[in-house]
């Protein structure tokens, strides 16, 4: 089933938003080979007036793989960020998205490649329904965005509904998100990304600003995420329990270089690590 023939069937709307999102987790599946080098970094490099921010890092993160960044404020995890989706253009190095470079492109390209991007503060239209929020996405994912010319109610309907379902916001479709609670926005925020199917979803602090009672939902929908629909994931966040509990792996960063990387157990082991990050002398 596409996606426009999703769109248009809206006569038994609840078993297509089930579809819809079966079908999606399959498509991405299919095109992300568990295992692959999905995104591949080299030797990325960004200097802010002669200051090295970030050192000629370099790292991968394969399809269906969640990958946690971690380091001391000022180490350069937001600038790699920004490097890899676009907003700011590497000094030296390559950046490659299933073997294609996608280093020095900008934001829009990047994202119709297929790299999804949350911030630290939830993006959201804050007037609209958490449903039309969604419908937005998708209508920019399917490029017509001269929809919202016109009544739009049952445009991408199904697809919408499915994706409030996938993240666990369906009771809350039509409550403006201005009057959400923290963790429901930064849910919706992640809907917001995955509307457009990402092959690679960047995650910066998706859980700052929240209670320890909400971080869970949300760290648990990250992991099942990259688990069942393929897409590979890189989350920075400062609590590092929570990174240690869903990452396959753990890439540290300090003073713009990366310091160590590897399994969660080890990497919380490291010595360098305890002393530099995690506030332990050796």
């Amino acid at each position: 089933m596409t996606f426009r023939n999703t769109a248009a069937n809206m006569t038994s709307r609840n078993t297509a938003a089930s579809m819809t999102f079966r079908n999606t987790a399959a498509s991405m599946t299919s095109r992300n080979t568990a295992g692959a080098a999905l995104l591949d970094v080299r030797g990325l490099t960004k200097a802010f007036d002669g200051n090295l921010v970030v050192d000629r890092i370099g790292f991968s993160v394969a399809a269906g793989e969640v990958v946690g960044l971690i380091g001391p404020n000022g180490a350069g995890k937001s600038t790699c960020f920004n490097m890899l989706n676009g907003q700011l253009r590497p000094d030296r190095g390559e950046i490659r998205l299933d073997g294609a470079r996608i280093d020095g492109l900008g934001p829009e390209r990047i994202w119709r490649a297929g790299v999804g991007r949350g911030f630290q503060v939830a993006q959201v239209f804050a007037s609209l329904p958490v449903l039309d929020n969604v419908r937005a996405a998708l209508l920019v994912r399917h490029r017509l965005v001269w929809r919202f010319l016109r009544p739009a109610r049952s445009v991408l309907a199904a697809e919408a509904e499915a994706l409030l379902e996938r993240t666990g916001l369906s009771a809350l479709a039509g409550r403006i998100c201005g009057t959400l609670a923290y963790g429901d926005l930064k849910r919706l925020e992640i809907a917001l990304a995955i509307a457009n199917r990402p092959r690679l979803l960047l995650l910066d602090e998706p859980m700052a600003g929240m209670t320890g009672a909400d971080r869970r939902p949300v760290a648990d929908l990250i992991r099942s995420l990259a688990q069942e629909t393929g897409c590979g994931v890189l989350l920075t966040e400062h609590d590092t329990d929570t990174v240690f509990r869903i990452a396959d792996r753990v890439l540290v960063m300090d003073k713009g270089a990366l310091i160590a990387a590897g399994p969660p157990a080890a990497v919380r082991a490291d010595p360098g690590v305890r002393a530099a990050y995690l506030g332990e002398a050796g």
